[in-house]
């Protein structure tokens, strides 16, 4: 049998292009490695999605710990700095609603923002000495809550007063739950809430927040 020899040629040309191909492509394969910075972002953006994946659990589990005919006591407050939960959750400066649920032994802190729920803490009861504070600098005045239990007045009523005095001042008021916010050096804000019960006893319970980024 007769085989031209161009075509010979021709055919060993075309197998050595093809494998010439092949490793090529492996050889581009083998380079193409993303850059250490884009590594790890992705990884501290999968970290961050899987950090507030399991604050929402705990919001959840300490919403379930509490029992619907639990007190609340609800208020107004701004925050002048962005502050950060144990979970990561951000809480961006501005004005924020507060809730404190009181059931019997747990206490739990809410803020809500244009209707929505942005973050949900769980406090711990202060024993023993009420009056020592876990940190001295105050980030945000004394903000007077509201009882669940108390009425709520209409718009017309809550624009006099009988004193003339702003509602904080309002000598006729009597206000049993107030919270005060406090940072320590190390960064640790701390949200003091303090309540007088029957007979004039204090109960005292602090929620734990971060003035810095947690980063895990």
């Amino acid at each position: 049998m007769k085989v031209r020899f161009d075509n010979l040629v021709s055919y060993h040309g075309a197998a050595e292009s093809n494998q010439l191909d092949l490793l090529g492509a492996k050889k581009s394969a083998k380079q193409t490695v993303f850059p250490r910075d884009h590594r790890n972002s992705v990884a501290r953006s999968t970290r961050g999605f899987r950090m507030r994946k399991l604050g929402l659990l705990c919001v959840l589990f300490i919403l379930r710990c509490v029992s619907a005919g639990a007190e609340s006591y609800k208020g107004l407050i701004t925050l002048p700095i962005d502050l950060y939960t144990v979970e990561g959750i951000r809480l961006a400066k501005g004005k924020y609603e507060t809730e404190i649920k009181v059931d019997k032994n747990r206490f739990i802190l809410s803020f809500y923002s244009e209707g929505k729920t942005i973050a949900v803490i769980g406090g711990e009861e202060v024993q023993g000495d009420l009056f020592t504070l876990p940190a001295t600098l105050p980030l945000a005045g004394t903000h007077y809550l509201r009882s669940s239990a108390e009425p709520l007045q209409t718009a017309q009523e809550r624009q006099f007063s009988k004193t003339g005095l702003p509602q904080y001042a309002e000598e006729t008021r009597d206000w049993k739950a107030a919270i005060r916010v406090y940072k320590s050096q190390t960064g640790a804000v701390f949200f003091v809430f303090q309540l007088r019960g029957e007979g004039g006893a204090y109960r005292r319970a602090d929620f734990r927040l971060s003035s810095q980024e947690i980063r895990r």
